[in-house]
């Protein structure tokens, strides 16, 4: 392992101990004056926090226009508009705003959570501070059913009388963020609410990888776009509301982050965004300070652009109100290392990013995470061979889980390659049978252009039929591309107990044969063991059948029978599956095909 490699190794341990690397909360950081909820009313005066370019936190003006009782996802909204030189300079209210702090009366109001797309910039709706502070203790917050309608004081914007305001349901698990195209559906007096949005910047990946990750979690809420990876931001830099920060499923040289604004902070305690993030509930996200390049103006909506910089804590609590974490403590992360060698031109690369250890998220980023690295690695993506060898790692796994296997892809082979990835990540985060506390994955490959694959193309048996405790030979023939061909001889033992009859022998390439017995959970096919009747029944035995599950690379010639396995008497075993004994022949390709055999089991003479 190269010193890289070991830096990486050492992030998550690092991270678990990060109150030792973090400055601490100093008196700057003591809680704000707040204003009660219902102690707001329409026409106060105040001022917004928020960062418009690097990290310095500047003012703009606000005033409040309405108040939308119980419209929030915590209780009541607030409409207001913003204005003076700082916000008219970038256009309005940006996404990347979210939370920004509302100050009334020079007391705390709450976050800045609501915008109109397509509408006024200057307007928006903030969360009171007071539903914000129920993160804190973890309350649970009570979520309106469907979106609502809210009758308001008549007021002109857009060259429109507005007189109502809708504002859409957030679940705690939050759904797809409405889009400005929304607003042509409705009359022309109302304004249609959306989440400040949020988009999540992926650097390391390429176009389909980020459409992918737009798919699997856009019903999360994100909105996932190209963006930079990290900037060169110090640790120190003080925090306070209105400081910009970064919310990180990713980090490392994939990465994967929001950017929004910190609304409120107590010590060590923090408060942001003022709407959900993803909605999970208790969380575990990577916090960290940020810096701002721009604020870009778009037709729907204005947009932060900014990187992340240094790791600075943990968001613990994501809920319809906002999120919630801790300055000076980091979560641990599940760390993912990928080295691919070039085996056309000798090159090796070495990528490690970080992931957070969610059932939720990384099972879903680490396989696009790890395509990505693969085709940097390759500055391709066609047809190519690839030789893999996960190592999975966890607290709690009795020692390192490993699997090889070798795949061959006839276009994508960076995607055919992570084929097993899914059950891996099934198998740490997911399994029915104990919490493994994942810690990391080392992925290794070797890729090659060239096309190392076999077909099968003859098996040949014996007419005679054979008896229980018996063997039947079976000569299989396979044609490696553009080579000639290669016969071995299995040997396949029939068990004592088989049930005398008809039955089916397959000969086919490993990896595609059918699971005997069930799934074992979420794991799927690789917690379950070809060979034998149903599925695992402990971890030991998942981790059996995942890292000795037939391979690519095998030819497998296995019995099917028709009929349940019999007793020394005779009689049909009770609750027992059918058996399926299996041979196997490692080849050094990866092998295609399939050939079934009608045989006849006999009973004695």
């Amino acid at each position: 392992m190269n010193a890289r490699a070991r830096l990486a190794a050492l992030i998550p341990a690092v991270a678990a101990l990060g109150l030792a690397l973090l400055p601490a909360a100093g008196p700057s950081a003591a809680a704000p004056a707040i204003i009660p909820a219902d102690a707001i009313a329409v026409g106060m005066k105040g001022v917004g926090k928020t960062v418009i370019i690097g990290t310095s936190v500047v003012t703009f003006d606000v005033r409040v226009l309405g108040i939308l009782h119980n419209a929030g996802p915590a209780g009541d909204l607030v409409l207001f508009r913003a204005s003076g030189p700082v916000i008219q300079s970038v256009g309005g209210i940006a996404a990347g705003m979210s939370g920004s702090p509302i100050y009334l009366q020079g007391k705390l109001a709450g976050a800045l959570a609501y915008t109109f797309q397509a509408s006024d910039p200057m307007v928006g709706l903030f969360t009171p501070i007071e539903d914000m502070l129920r993160l804190l203790p973890h309350a649970q917050s009570r979520v309106p059913a469907g979106p609502r309608v809210y009758a308001i004081a008549p007021m002109r914007l857009d060259g429109r009388t507005i007189r109502r305001v809708v504002v859409p349901a957030l679940s705690v698990r939050a759904g797809p963020r409405p889009s400005g195209r929304t607003v042509r559906a409705v009359p022309d007096d109302t304004l249609i609410a959306a989440p400040a949005v949020t988009p999540l910047f992926v650097s390391g990946v390429g176009a389909a990888g980020l459409e992918t990750l737009t798919n699997l979690l856009g019903p999360m809420g994100l909105a996932p776009v190209a963006g930079g990876s990290e900037a060169d931001v110090p640790a120190s830099l003080p925090l306070e509301p209105g400081s910009a920060i970064g919310v990180a499923l990713l980090k490392g040289d994939i990465a994967a982050y929001a950017i929004g604004t910190m609304t409120y902070r107590d010590g060590d305690r923090m408060l942001a965004f003022g709407h959900p993030f993803t909605g999970i509930g208790p969380a575990s996200y990577l916090l960290m300070n940020a810096t701002i390049f721009q604020v870009v103006q778009g037709q729907q909506q204005n947009i932060k652009i900014g990187a992340v910089g240094a790791p600075v804590g943990i968001v613990s609590q994501d809920r319809p109100a906002g999120i919630g974490g801790t300055i000076g403590v980091l979560p641990r992360m599940f760390g993912v290392h990928v080295h691919v060698r070039d085996g056309d031109s000798g090159r090796d690369r070495y990528f490690n990013f970080q992931v957070i250890p969610s059932t939720e998220i990384a099972p879903v980023v680490v396989p696009v995470g790890s395509q990505g690295a693969i085709e940097r690695a390759l500055n391709r993506s066609g047809q190519g061979t690839a030789t893999v060898r996960m190592v999975l790692h966890g607290r709690g796994l009795p020692a390192p889980v490993v699997r090889e296997n070798m795949f061959y892809g006839a276009s994508g082979i960076a995607a055919r390659a992570l084929a097993e990835l899914p059950q891996a990540m099934a198998l740490l985060f997911d399994n029915d049978f104990k919490d493994v506390a994942p810690t990391g994955i080392d992925l290794d490959l070797r890729v090659t252009s060239a096309q190392e694959t076999a077909t099968i193309t003859d098996a040949e048996v014996p007419h005679d039929p054979v008896a229980p405790g018996g063997t039947v030979r079976v000569r299989v023939t396979v044609r490696p591309f553009r080579a000639a061909p290669r016969t071995e001889e299995l040997a396949l033992t029939i068990p004592a107990n088989a049930a005398v009859g008809p039955a089916m022998l397959i000969v086919r390439g490993g990896g595609s044969g059918v699971p005997a017995g069930g799934t074992g959970g979420a794991a799927g096919p690789a917690a379950g063991t070809a060979g034998q009747g149903g599925g695992p029944r402990t971890l030991e035995d998942a981790i059996k059948a995942f890292e000795t599950r037939d391979k690519n690379t095998d030819v497998v010639a296995e019995l099917i029978g028709g009929t349940p396995p019999r007793t020394e008497a005779g009689t049909p075993a009770a609750g027992t599956a059918a058996v399926r004994p299996s041979v196997q022949w490692t080849t050094p390709w990866v092998v295609r095909g399939r050939i079934q055999i009608p045989i006849v089991v006999s009973g004695p003479k």
